[in-house]
C-alpha cells in the first residue's frame, strides 16, 4: 500500500497542474481553509500584505531572505498598530542586500533576529495570530523579495483555521528566534 501512495499523490499533482492555478479556498478540516498561489501570474504581495493587515495579535516571520518593501509596510503598519511583529532572517543572506529593509521594520517596532547558526536558514514562513482559532500559516517556496514576485516561478500555501498547524509553525520559529541574535 505504501508503494501506490507516491503514485496516487503524482497523479494528483499532474491533474491540478492540468487544470491550472486556482486561487482561493480550499475545503479543508473542520473549518480550515487552504488557498495556493503562484508567480509569475498571481499577486502573492497582495495576498501577503492583506493577511498581515488582519493580524489582530502577532505576526511572525521566518525569511531566508526579505527585500519586498510591500509586504515590509504591511509588517510595519501592524506593528505600528499595536500587533506583536518578530522576524527572524538568515543573517548571510542578509547581509548581501537585506539589511536596509530590516533596519527600516526595526525602526517602525518590529523585533528583527538573525540567524547565523544554519548553513541557511532556508524557511520562508508568516504566522498571523498563531495563538487562535483564526491563525494563518503563509508558506511555500516564495522568497519575500520582489523577484519572487515578478520573475521567479515560486509558490504559496495559506492555511487558515488549523489551530494545531499554527502553534507547531509557532513552536518552530519560537526555536529558531531563540537561537538567533538581535539585528544591530
Amino acid at each position: 500500500m505504501r508503494t501506490r501512495a507516491p503514485a496516487l499523490v503524482l497523479g494528483l499533482c499532474l491533474a491540478a497542474a492540468a487544470a491550472g492555478p486556482a486561487p482561493g479556498p480550499a475545503p479543508g478540516a473542520a473549518g480550515s481553509s487552504v488557498e495556493a498561489y503562484f508567480t509569475p501570474g498571481d499577486d502573492v504581495e497582495r495576498v501577503i500584505a492583506d493577511r498581515i493587515a488582519g493580524a489582530r495579535r502577532s505576526v511572525q516571520v521566518e525569511a531566508y531572505l526579505f527585500t519586498n518593501r510591500r509586504i515590509a509596510a504591511a509588517l510595519a503598519k501592524a506593528a505600528r498598530r499595536g500587533v506583536a511583529v518578530d522576524l527572524v532572517g538568515d543573517a548571510k543572506q542578509h547581509e548581501s542586500g537585506g539589511f536596509p529593509v530590516l533596519r527600516s521594520l526595526e525602526r517602525a517596532g518590529v523585533r528583527v533576529w538573525m540567524s547565523e547558526r544554519f548553513a541557511a536558514f532556508h524557511n520562508k514562513v508568516i504566522l498571523v495570530d498563531a495563538d487562535s482559532a483564526a491563525a494563518i500559516v503563509i508558506t511555500g517556496s516564495y522568497n519575500f523579495t520582489r523577484s519572487a514576485q515578478e520573475r521567479n516561478a515560486e509558490n504559496v500555501v495559506v492555511i487558515a483555521g488549523n489551530e494545531a498547524l499554527a502553534a507547531r509553525y509557532a513552536r518552530d520559529f519560537e526555536r529558531h528566534r531563540l537561537l538567533s541574535r538581535r539585528l544591530q
